[in-house]
């Protein structure tokens, strides 16, 4: 039985497919006609507009938890071989929000989560979804043992095809097309994790907002280009250069950054994000929680469309490319193995979740997330889940809270609120910031 959970009162966006912007990868799957099941997961704008609620409903099997439910048709399921020691592969600028797919099918299982927590996470970290989730549900307390890999890590650390053999690893991720990617990243500060700090400084002089303020100035500086190559094999995104004329864009590294891509136990495409989460439940199982369809990472460069890509005044990034239709590649086989042809089970799921928007924007009084029962913390009978724990990361932003890790922090149980030397600060702790 699949099913699926709904969460978060607020407006967010949908990571969907840019179909219309890729040349058609699924001629060869027969998926043509623009009312076929196929053109509403393929063809439907890049990112879609939801008005999510709080949580409706939590099916267990056949059993019906909390206060509404929405039964999925049944899909017999073609389950791989169990995901344990995950490691996640997170390219810069590539889908933070994945890691609510990851907690929904590693964190979950004992109960049901509230996913749909506020990537407010810590001055200097406003828009940190990864950060903000596990401060409120930290693994060591909600995740089942052996299901992450003992140095799991959200941030953008490399991998290599050795370590994954050697240390029994498997490694999951989403690919973003390479150009979109470095879009996205000369808006957010021109991100350059692994750039030497003196050579950032360079980034910055030179293309940053003080510069040319330019995508292309970006994209050709030495040591950005190339990203995914170097992580596939060891390295940090950016290469810190030691000598302008030895940087080769990352070519020495694409032979084994395509093997790496084949050793990957899953592989996503976050332009075709919801076909993507769908893809995962169908090969490892579990309930679907529609969390896992939000973008709760939106930088402030976010948009709702794909970018233009002119920014990058014809700038090909040549390896990266490869590695993408490599991926892409990879994809679209385990699409076809673990996905029927005509997505039935994936459009259930994406139909549901906007059936479960409606009906939670026709009967918001009904709606039942930890926000709306005005709960911080702890388990709630009543709704079926936890409500985690009390975000202490959140007191930074209190200017007399500054010894933080000194204070007492508390759940009040019956009542869900966090407590600070026992007093109550709704301020620090409410579900949405």
């Amino acid at each position: 039985m699949v099913t699926l959970v709904w969460f978060p009162s607020m407006l967010i966006f949908i990571l969907g497919n840019a179909a219309a912007a890729l040349a058609d990868p699924w001629a060869d799957l027969g998926c043509h006609g623009h009312g076929s099941t196929a053109s509403h997961l393929l063809q439907r704008s890049s990112r879609m507009l939801r008005s999510a609620s709080a949580r409706d409903a939590i099916l267990q099997g056949n059993e019906i938890w909390g206060c509404g439910s929405l039964q999925i048709p049944e899909v017999p399921p073609l389950v791989a071989a169990p995901l344990r020691n995950i490691t996640w592969l997170h390219f810069p600028k590539a889908g933070t929000s994945f890691l609510a797919t990851i907690w929904n099918y590693a964190c979950s299982r004992r109960m049901a989560l509230d996913l749909a927590v506020s990537p407010r996470a810590v001055p200097g970290c406003e828009q940190c979804y990864d950060v903000a989730l596990m401060d409120r549900y930290p693994p060591d307390s909600y995740c089942e043992e052996g299901f992450l890999s003992q140095n799991f890590s959200t941030q953008h650390r490399p991998i290599t095809v050795s370590a994954v053999q050697s240390r029994d690893l498997q490694v999951i991720g989403m690919f973003r097309r390479p150009s979109q990617r470095l879009i996205s990243a000369f808006h957010d500060s021109c991100h350059a994790s692994g750039l030497a700090e003196d050579q950032y400084k360079l980034l910055m002089q030179e293309c940053g907002p003080n510069g040319k303020n330019s995508a292309g100035c970006y994209a050709r500086f030495p040591g950005i280009a190339g990203c995914m190559s170097r992580m596939l094999t060891g390295g940090f995104c950016a290469e810190t250069q030691f000598a302008e004329s030895s940087f080769d864009g990352g070519k020495a590294h694409l032979e084994d950054a395509l093997t790496m891509v084949k050793e990957m136990a899953f592989v996503g495409l976050t332009e075709y994000w919801d076909l993507s989460i769908c893809l995962f439940q169908r090969m490892f199982g579990g309930t679907v929680n529609a969390a896992q369809l939000i973008d709760f990472h939106e930088g402030d460069s976010h948009q709702d469309q794909l970018y233009d890509e002119t920014q990058l005044m014809g700038f090909v990034d040549e390896v990266d490319e490869a590695i993408y239709q490599a991926a892409s590649d990879r994809f679209h086989e385990l699409v076809k193995t673990y996905v029927s042809p005509d997505f039935s089970e994936c459009a259930t799921l994406v139909q549901s979740a906007n059936r479960l928007t409606e009906m939670a924007s026709k009967e918001s009084k009904n709606s039942c997330s930890c926000e709306a029962a005005g709960r911080e913390c702890g388990f709630s009978s009543s709704l079926g889940m936890s409500c985690g724990q009390c975000p202490t990361k959140r007191l930074k932003f209190s200017s007399e809270d500054t010894k933080v890790d000194d204070l007492n922090v508390t759940c009040d149980e019956e009542h869900g609120s966090c407590l600070v030397e026992g007093d109550l600060r709704p301020d620090v702790f409410k579900w949405t910031m």
